[in-house]
């Protein structure tokens, strides 16, 4: 147990990001956010939109996966405003997901989502599997199947997604992925693999080729640029071509102090994919509009 970082709780466990001090007003537990997490669900928002409303005659069958589901909704970080997290945002679709399948390794927060998913359509197709992602990958794949659509959502707190799991869930499925990339996870603790705490990393990545990657580098930037391109390189690896003539930029999230957290980026087997997201981006969280 350690002091909770986001929200106005004593203690929250770590491994969990569900804060069981802090009740919404449906008496169910909340997970911990900061203001950051705005800009993510923003374009994730903007991309279930137009992956929807796109592709609803192509793909009559749309599944939504989210592997580190939590609760469903989300208190911000020192306040008492309470967020609607990603599986409802998935769930409140104007052109809906066909199926949504929602995996977290804690029952509770599990338990709290398909409450607040009753309340808010009853009538939908849900699946909810309490567990470890790594461990839940047949489970997953007996919900979903190449009839259809899919758009995961990769959204770990650290490195807890191994590469072979991403191998195993995407294989001979049409699923593009929406990943945030750990990056401030990853820079706290390369020193620490680099001297031998390195199976996370390995695990993180599917290979030990992040070592070459990094080994001699110092600046944190270069660090994750490359980490992310690596990244990048064993997803084409499996089948996801990333299409840089399209111009798509991946969205760096920030918090406190300026700090940077995490990379936002697209990944698909399928150019289309990509002009969506780059689409998408045209209007940024800011409200700043981008130039055609």
């Amino acid at each position: 147990m350690k002091a909770c970082l986001t929200c106005k709780a004593d203690k929250v466990k770590e491994e969990d990001g569900i804060c069981p001090f802090t009740l919404g007003d449906d008496q169910l537990p909340l997970r911990c956010v900061g203001f950051w997490a705005k800009d993510k669900l923003y374009y994730l928002q903007r991309y279930m939109g137009v992956f929807n409303s796109a592709m609803k005659t192509k793909w009559p069958k749309r599944a939504y996966v989210e592997l580190f589901a939590g609760p469903g909704l989300g208190i911000v970080s020192n306040s008492d405003h309470v967020t609607y997290g990603s599986p409802l945002l998935a769930i409140e679709q104007a052109v809906p997901f066909t199926r949504h399948v929602f995996v977290d390794i804690n029952p509770d927060a599990i338990a709290a989502l398909g409450k607040r998913i009753k309340q808010l359509k009853p009538m939908a197709d849900v699946k909810l599997i309490i567990g470890d992602c790594n461990t839940s990958v047949e489970e997953i794949r007996k919900s979903v199947d190449s009839s259809y659509l899919i758009l995961a959502f990769i959204d770990p707190t650290r490195m807890q997604a191994k590469f072979s799991t991403i191998r195993s869930l995407t294989k001979d499925l049409r699923m593009d992925l929406m990943v945030n990339f750990p990056l401030q996870a990853l820079n706290r603790s390369y020193a620490y693999a680099l001297q031998g705490y390195d199976q996370k990393y390995d695990d993180f990545f599917g290979s030990k080729e992040w070592k070459s990657v990094i080994t001699g580098l110092s600046d944190m930037r270069s660090i994750g640029a490359r980490l992310l391109d690596l990244y990048k390189n064993k997803l084409r690896s499996i089948g996801y071509e990333q299409f840089s003539d399209l111009g798509c930029d991946d969205i760096l999230v920030r918090g406190p102090k300026n700090i940077p957290l995490y990379y936002l980026f697209l990944a698909s087997k399928n150019k289309i994919a990509y002009k969506f997201w780059k689409d998408i981006q045209r209007i940024r969280a800011n409200s700043q509009r981008q130039l055609l």
